[in-house]
């Protein structure tokens, strides 16, 4: 709520962005919290002095000041001397949250330069297949003399990435299933299928302005964010189903 209400305007791809890590989250919260059979989490006075604080350092005025205050109780919970199950779960998932919203994109504002490089390289190699005239200066991409493409921080793979690693953990969470080989199977699929659809979004855009306003702006945004959703949800759905296909007694 922090972020949605300081950020100054919201476009529906925005809006999408905004609900679904943190509604993963908060589910995932509520999960654990009502698997406990006493239907709450056992805390001391340790634990209440964290959260406590934590609300406190919510009131940074930041758009991403929350993050703060999840981390920290994160790894309190995460890392505490108590060996809780619920709590250590509640603990993965706050972190998840921050380093999806805070930390990882300010590793990757740091190493921005170096990601860019290689992610542009890599959607010109892909484009080579699809158009013969691409051209490529810089952050630039281009199939016309008179119409280029520059692809910034904001159109990076990196930002669905992390929030599927964090939509797959909840899901596993929620479950009560482990991070075994088959469920990193299911990460694996899911992020190449949200590299491939952000791609395709930013090959689809360089043959015309009109092109650029649909996939960018206009509905054809919409329809990205919410394909990658599915990238994100599906594969680790059918994962888990499968898991619990297994599990149960033959008739």
């Amino acid at each position: 709520m922090q972020r949605y209400l300081l950020e100054s305007a919201q476009a529906a791809r925005h809006f999408i962005g905004f609900n679904v890590g943190e509604a993963f989250a908060l589910a995932t919260t509520l999960s654990l919290v009502f698997a406990n059979p006493r239907r709450r989490v056992p805390l001391n006075g340790s634990d209440i002095t964290i959260l406590l604080f934590s609300a406190i350092v919510w009131f940074i005025p930041h758009e991403r000041g929350v993050y703060l205050s999840t981390t920290l109780a994160g790894l309190w919970f995460l890392f505490g001397s108590r060996s809780d199950h619920h709590l250590k779960g509640i603990g993965q998932i706050w972190l998840a949250l921050s380093i999806c919203e805070l930390w990882g994109k300010i590793v990757f504002w740091l190493f921005y330069h170096v990601i860019e490089e290689f992610e542009v390289s890599f959607i010109y190699r892909v484009g080579q297949a699809y158009y013969n005239e691409i051209g490529i200066t810089g952050a630039n991409l281009s199939i016309r003399d008179d119409w280029s493409v520059v692809v910034l921080e904001g159109c990076s793979s990196f930002h669905n990435l992390s929030q599927t690693v964090l939509i797959w953990l909840s899901i596993l969470k929620i479950a009560n299933k482990p991070a075994c080989s088959a469920a990193f199977r299911a990460l694996g699929v899911s992020a190449c299928l949200v590299v491939t659809i952000n791609v395709t979004r930013i090959l689809a855009m360089l043959p015309s302005h009109e092109a650029y306003f649909f996939w960018h702006d206009g509905s054809g945004s919409t329809l990205v964010a919410l394909s990658s959703l599915a990238a994100a949800i599906v594969p680790i759905l059918i994962s888990v189903e499968r898991s619990a296909c297994r599990l149960s007694p033959r008739l």
